[in-house]
């Protein structure tokens, strides 16, 4: 091994988008994972529950990988570790609440009993080969979300992970910059901070803000008031939860993850005031309406989740009406907005009043801004500065805010997924470029599909399919039934009878040629190609076509 070797770093997943979140630092025969987090599906994704990052690198590399590093315990941190732990098993290195959620996770898998867990705390040190890691506790939408400090043969790496710094947080202490300050102090060779809010000027707001907001809504209210908000987003859910006790009211949860959630973060030491408030759902009709709140999942507008249940009345405990309150208190995440515009809508026509965050201070982000951003670049006075979790254009943004901090531009990497950087005391440069190649998972099962399965559900929603129906003599070769022809996605109701045998009679012209043909012919192809310019010519689209030949 060379003594003078580079840091490698390769970002698989969470550079130039949200989510994903997964980074691979290597030096000569060792690896450690930070995160391993999935990024949920859009519509566009037709089928798929979430995707994954694209694991060949570690798949080449497995011998290498020491540990499993997790900042904190978001989905988008964490929800990838089955699938990476079930083809690359290494330990895991996480909080006490991590530690409840992701083993919760891998039970799921049958994979927990073959995972070997290490817990830190805050300021604890994780010793590998060629890496000592240091944890730094920092505020977030989640409780303990930590910064990793990675001293490196090469130097100090300090990765913030999602961060903010809140003055007034519900749970722990401000984030401390004293210890970057040091840190920077000491030489700090390589910063790679949050990206997310780059944009927004100024100083992010503090959970205290949500809190007094929640008092006033809750202090007289006409109905059933519901909370949608993150299952992970504990700090928030305990300050319902000591607003309703304050104000003798009960509490019910709606969702799985919700109920999950609570029940761990209790186990962890947290919601001190959930035994005195909660309730059952079917509970709820025992008491005065306007003395319960409601802790829902589904602020995104996730099909079938417990709040679009209930904005389509559909939900068999909960209804809302005249006099009721639903309060969103998340931010809409970019791709959900209609989603969630549409759930808004039906919930004011069944009479509820719905607060967001566009309308009403009853959200804060767990991500910093522009000021505090600032305050982690003069605070830890990086030599190099690679900007992460974010969309592309708030990498580009934060390099600027870095390069107007006393980072020297051509210290500064925007990278990309796939990359492979190699960082030394006194140079970053990226030497190379794989495809990344995310993957794309739906079911219960965790089955991967490819993207050429993603495009022909595409190619179904937005043409329509059509099947030709053949019966064939298996002995003499000959067609002795059909062609009949079944669509579906093209026609409303009995609309395309005429087209649809017009089309038959293309089938049958395809059969005649065929039959009259010496040379070797692909039917099935034949009526494949010959369908879709029908219906091209007849309808200005080519549907999928699949041609069925059965032998009788």
């Amino acid at each position: 091994m060379a003594k003078n070797s580079p840091l490698k770093i390769v970002p698989l997943g969470g550079l130039g988008e949200i989510g994903l979140n997964c980074m691979v630092f290597e030096y000569a025969d060792e690896i450690i994972v930070v995160d391993c987090g999935v990024m949920f599906s859009d519509l566009q994704m037709l089928g798929v529950d979430f995707m994954i990052p694209d694991l060949s690198y570690l798949e080449a590399n497995r011998d290498k990988i020491a540990g499993y590093v997790i900042t904190h315990a978001h989905e988008d941190h964490i929800g990838a570790l089955p699938f990476a732990l079930k083809a690359h098993p290494a330990p895991v290195y996480c909080t006490n609440f991590a530690h409840k959620l992701i083993a919760a996770k891998l039970e799921e898998h049958a994979l927990l009993n073959h995972t070997q867990f290490q817990i830190f705390a805050p300021n604890e040190v994780m010793k590998f080969k060629h890496f000592k890691v240091t944890s730094r506790p920092v505020n977030h939408s989640i409780v303990e979300a930590m910064a990793l400090f990675i001293e490196t043969p090469v130097g100090m790496v300090v990765f913030t992970g999602d961060f903010k710094i809140d003055t007034d947080p519900y749970y722990g202490a401000t984030t401390d910059l004293e210890p970057f300050k040091k840190a920077g102090d000491a030489g700090v060779v390589l910063l790679m901070s949050d990206s997310t809010n780059v944009e927004r000027d100024g100083h992010s707001l503090s959970e205290v803000n949500i809190y007094r907001k929640f008092k006033e809504l809750f202090a007289e209210p006409t109905g059933l008031t519901i909370v949608s908000v993150f299952a992970s987003n504990i700090a928030r859910i305990g300050q319902v939860m000591e607003l309703a006790d304050h104000f003798g009211h009960k509490v019910a949860l709606l969702g799985r993850s919700m109920e999950q959630n609570v029940r761990l973060a209790q186990e962890a030491g947290y919601l001190e005031h959930a035994r005195s408030v909660l309730i059952g759902v079917d509970e709820i009709e025992q008491f005065p309406r306007n003395k319960v709140i409601v802790l829902s999942t589904g602020s995104q507008g996730e099909f079938r989740s417990a709040l679009a249940r209930i904005a389509s009345d559909e939900h068999r405990s909960v209804s809302v009406g005249p006099g009721d309150t639903v309060i969103m208190s998340s931010k809409f995440i970019p791709g959900n907005e209609k989603a969630i515009g549409r759930m808004i809508n039906s919930l004011f026509k069944m009479g509820a009043d719905v607060l967001y965050e566009s309308v009403e201070d009853i959200h804060v982000s767990g991500h910093a801004n522009a000021d505090e951003l600032r305050k982690m670049l003069r605070a830890t006075r990086p030599r190099h500065f690679i900007p992460v979790h974010g969309e592309y254009r708030h990498l580009v943004k934060h390099a600027r805010l870095a390069e107007q901090n006393g980072v020297a531009a051509e210290n500064i990497v925007i990278a990309v997924n796939g990359d492979v950087l190699e960082l030394t005391k006194n140079s970053l440069k990226r030497v190379d470029h794989f495809e990344e190649n995310r993957i794309f998972i739906e079911g219960e099962g965790g089955n991967d599909i490819s993207k050429v399965v993603i495009k022909d559900r595409r190619k179904v929603a937005e043409a329509g399919i059509v099947f030709s129906v053949l019966i064939r003599n298996s002995v003499s070769g000959k067609i002795v039934g059909g062609p009949d022809l079944i669509s579906r996605g093209l026609f409303d109701g009995d609309d395309g009878l005429e087209i649809l045998e017009k089309g038959k009679k293309t089938v049958l012209s395809i059969l005649r040629d065929v039959e009259r043909s010496e040379k070797q012919i692909d039917l099935q192809e034949e009526i494949r190609i010959g369908l879709r310019r029908f219906f091209a010519a007849h309808l200005g689209k080519k549907p999928v076509v699949l041609p069925i030949l059965i032998d009788v």
